[in-house]
C-alpha cells in the first residue's frame, strides 16, 4: 500500500514532468554553462519540493512554477551577478534540443534575451510562451498595466539590438 510520501512523490514528479520544459527555459536563461544550468535547474527542482504544500491553488499550477523558477533564477543571479552568467550562446541549441534549422535563430535569440536585466528576461520569455499579461503580473508581481507597458518595451530594445 503506497505511503501519503509516495504519494506526495508521485505527484510531485508528475507536475514536474508535465513543466519541465518550463523549468528548463526559466534556467537557460539565467544559466552561464551546461553545468550551471543543471545546479540551477536541481535548485529550483528544491525550492518546488520545498513550497509545494505551501502551494494554495489561487493560480494555475504553471504559473506558481513559473514564479519560483524565475525567483530562484533571479535571485541566484544576483547573488552571484557575474558577467559570464549567461550561458554561452552555442550551448543554447544543444539543451534545448532543436532541429538545426532553427537553431541559427535560436541563438540570435536567446542572444539578445540574455542581454536583458533578470526581470525582463523572466517577462520576455513568459510573453514568448503566450502567458497572458495577467499571469506574468501574477508571477512578477507587476500590474497588468506595467507589464504591458514592459513587454513593449523590452521588444523594441531587442527589435533594436537585433538590427545593429
Amino acid at each position: 500500500m503506497p505511503t501519503v510520501r509516495n504519494q506526495e512523490t508521485q505527484q510531485f514528479m508528475e507536475i514536474i514532468d508535465a513543466n519541465k520544459q518550463l523549468i528548463s527555459k526559466v534556467c537557460l536563461m539565467y544559466a552561464r554553462d551546461h553545468e550551471h544550468f543543471k545546479d540551477l535547474y536541481q535548485e529550483v527542482m528544491a525550492t518546488l519540493w520545498q513550497g509545494m504544500k505551501s502551494f494554495s491553488g489561487e493560480s494555475k499550477i504553471s504559473t506558481w512554477i513559473y514564479r519560483v523558477a524565475l525567483n530562484t533564477c533571479v535571485t541566484y543571479y544576483r547573488r552571484h551577478n557575474r558577467a559570464d552568467s549567461a550561458m554561452s550562446i552555442s550551448e543554447v541549441a544543444e539543451i534545448a534540443d532543436c532541429s538545426q534549422e532553427h537553431a541559427s535563430l535560436l541563438r540570435q535569440m536567446y542572444a539578445l534575451i540574455s542581454q536583458l536585466e533578470p526581470v525582463d528576461k523572466g517577462i520576455i520569455m513568459m510573453w514568448l510562451d503566450s502567458s497572458s499579461y495577467d499571469d506574468i503580473a501574477d508571477v512578477t508581481g507587476l500590474t497588468r498595466a506595467n507589464v504591458a507597458s514592459r513587454i513593449h518595451r523590452i521588444r523594441q530594445r531587442l527589435i533594436k539590438k537585433s538590427n545593429e
